[in-house]
């Protein structure tokens, strides 16, 4: 998406972020068009200081920050905090997800540039709330998945608790704060009034459990772990295939009558024709499937069928995705060109306009530029 087409140009966004969260949201938002201001103490981000590191810059930090300018400003002098203030006074959006209380102690609070600037909005990413009584708390993902109750339903049965792999708390709060701040702004153009939006790491992935709370209001009562199963369908979770693995999931009785006969098991149908029946008998049905996938490789599988509607695919690595033809078209794997690291692999982005991806065309800042790089290639 040429960026004087994209839906947020025209908008200036000063982000005041670490490591994920914030900065994740102010990408978002750059790629959707904003012009976004990176302020920074002299260290940087502490992102920028985990590796691995490509020609000296963090390759951790590349992934949040594409499309952004980088000002270093030292909030330890008065001539710092006058700075900071002074693009806030002038900036359509600020975001951010530090400590508690260091925009305050730092001059930045909501009310301080509300009154210098009444149409701002102004976004806060905190832990588990900017009020109520744990807002002083800090945190990071992994207290963040096990206190949204996440980690309890990770894993297989009877393991202790698991992890998803990707700070997935960190994404999703990036991602809810990008969509609250842009619908604050579509209010501001009727209105003329800006808006405070909060989001809290561990109410959005309370949120994204959705269904598996569902289960427990129905139930009063923890779930139990499933693995890569659904706690709602069967069969419907990952599969050994004869050179590898497959997901399959089944979602409607026509689906498993058309898998049954595909897989020859007619008897099946009989013994299971509901979901409610092949949830009961789950574990044995799997079993008898499991035996027959294991007979056939993945492209097999998949070549039968996909064609009947059936969800299934391969269980891939991570360098594996990035020369699907799929994503390939979709453009979601990019490469540009930053000052320092050089040609930089990258995950492009998800949201498209017009069949076109939204993505800034430039590269992720080195530490007080303005940014650089080219248009990202696909590749």
């Amino acid at each position: 998406m040429h960026p004087s087409s994209a839906p947020l140009t025209g908008v200036t966004v000063i982000e005041f972020g670490n490591f994920i969260a914030a900065p994740y949201a102010g990408m978002l938002l750059a790629d959707l068009g904003a012009d976004v201001v990176k302020v920074e103490p002299p260290t940087g981000d502490l992102g920028r200081s985990f590796g691995p590191y490509i020609n000296g810059e963090s390759a951790f930090f590349l992934a949040s920050n594409r499309g952004k300018r980088s000002e270093v400003i030292d909030f330890r002098t008065s001539a710092g905090l006058n700075r900071a203030f002074e693009l806030c006074a002038r900036a359509d959006v600020v975001i951010s997800n530090l400590r508690p209380g260091a925009m305050d102690r730092f001059g930045l609070s909501e009310e301080a540039i509300r009154a210098a600037n009444p149409s701002v909005v102004y976004g806060v990413v905190s832990a588990f709330g900017a009020e109520g009584p744990y807002a002083d708390r800090s945190g990071i993902d992994v207290v963040f998945q096990g206190e949204a109750g996440m980690m309890s339903i990770t894993g297989d049965p009877g393991s202790p608790p698991g992890k998803t792999a990707t700070t997935i708390g960190d994404y999703v709060a990036g991602t809810n704060l990008a969509l609250a701040v842009s619908a604050a702004l579509v209010e501001r153009a009727s209105t003329g009034e800006g808006r405070r939006v909060d989001v809290s790491l561990r109410d959005g992935l309370l949120a994204v459990q959705g269904g598996w709370m569902a289960l427990a209001f129905a139930e009063n009562q923890q779930p139990d772990k499933t693995g890569t199963a659904s706690p709602f369908l069967a069969p419907n979770q990952a599969f050994e295939s004869a050179d590898g693995f497959l997901t399959l999931a089944v979602v409607s009785d026509r689906q498993f009558a058309d898998l049954c006969r595909e897989l020859g098991r007619p008897d099946l149908l009989d013994r299971y024709p509901t979901n409610d029946d092949r949830m009961s008998g789950r574990v044995e049905l799997v079993t008898e499937v499991g035996r027959i996938l294991r007979d056939g490789t993945t492209d097999s599988w998949i070549a039968r069928l996909s064609p009947l509607g059936i969800p299934i695919g391969r269980v891939r690595t991570l360098p594996e995705t990035w020369t699907d033809p799929q994503v390939e078209y979709n453009e979601m794997v990019v490469t540009y060109d930053h000052p320092v690291a050089g040609s930089v692999r990258a995950i492009g982005s998800p949201l498209r306009f017009d069949g076109r991806p939204a993505i800034s065309d430039l590269a992720p800042p080195a530490l007080g530029s303005t940014g650089g790089g080219v248009s990202p290639r696909s590749g």
